[in-house]
């Protein structure tokens, strides 16, 4: 199965087109930026380039995958409305892959507690906590006090990413030396969006574009200063 994956939901901008048979990713082509571009400004030029790259026309495309949240409002609405729109146009089918689980995925294997934490501002963060294979926290908003206490309460080793690995570190007070992933796992990368929406297509997760929706854990800030 042919498959466009993408994420828009931080600072990074990540798409990528793969060949996954059987769970086994054969071939692909991933571009992943981090600079002071937007995403609206990168998004296409790089699904241009890394179908011109991997030697296929969008027409090729049999699913698309997109992490539609949590993350940035306006991020994640980019992505989700990107994927609408090119699925709608090609009458495939698209999946919706929790951003935190493709974190995860970028660590799959990692021996302890992976703790993906991306920064939702005011000492708050939305994360989700795997172990050994297991995700035994699932998608919440949290606050920083609030993660220290549990990951202080888990046995093992702790693995940080995300956007905000940074940010948790400078304000985790706890007693667990933290482990930053590596460079080049620490942010998302759409080749992990590919493999956990190839395993969502095959457990009967695909959604039409219409149905296709975003994921927000919390309020924007202005929905929260009109409640105010």
């Amino acid at each position: 199965m042919l498959i466009l994956a993408l994420d828009t939901t931080a600072v990074a901008t990540s798409v990528a087109v793969a060949e996954i048979d059987g769970g086994i990713v054969k071939t692909y082509s991933a571009f992943t930026s981090k600079n002071k571009l937007t995403h609206s400004e990168k998004l296409m030029p790089m699904i241009d380039s890394v179908l011109r790259i991997f030697g296929k026309k969008i027409e090729d495309i049999e699913l698309i995958a997109v992490n539609a949240g949590p993350g940035s409002f306006t991020g994640v609405r980019i992505g989700v409305a990107t994927v609408k729109g090119l699925a709608d146009g090609l009458n495939i089918p698209c999946v919706s892959v929790s951003t935190l689980d493709s974190l995860y995925a970028n660590l799959e294997g990692v021996k302890g507690v992976i703790c993906p934490v991306m920064d939702a501002r005011r000492e708050q963060f939305y994360n989700a906590l795997y172990k050994n294979g297991k995700k035994i926290k699932g998608d919440r908003a949290v606050s920083a006090d609030e993660l220290t206490a549990e990951l202080d309460g888990l046995a093992g080793d702790v693995t940080v990413c995300g956007d905000g690995a940074y940010v948790f570190a400078s304000l985790y007070k706890g007693t667990k030396k933290l482990k930053m992933a590596p460079a080049a796992a620490i942010d998302q990368n759409a080749l992990s969006t590919a493999v956990c929406g190839y395993k969502a297509y095959t457990e009967g997760k695909a959604v039409s574009a219409a149905d296709l929706k975003p994921i927000y854990l919390r309020m924007s800030q202005a929905e929260r200063m009109k409640n105010q």
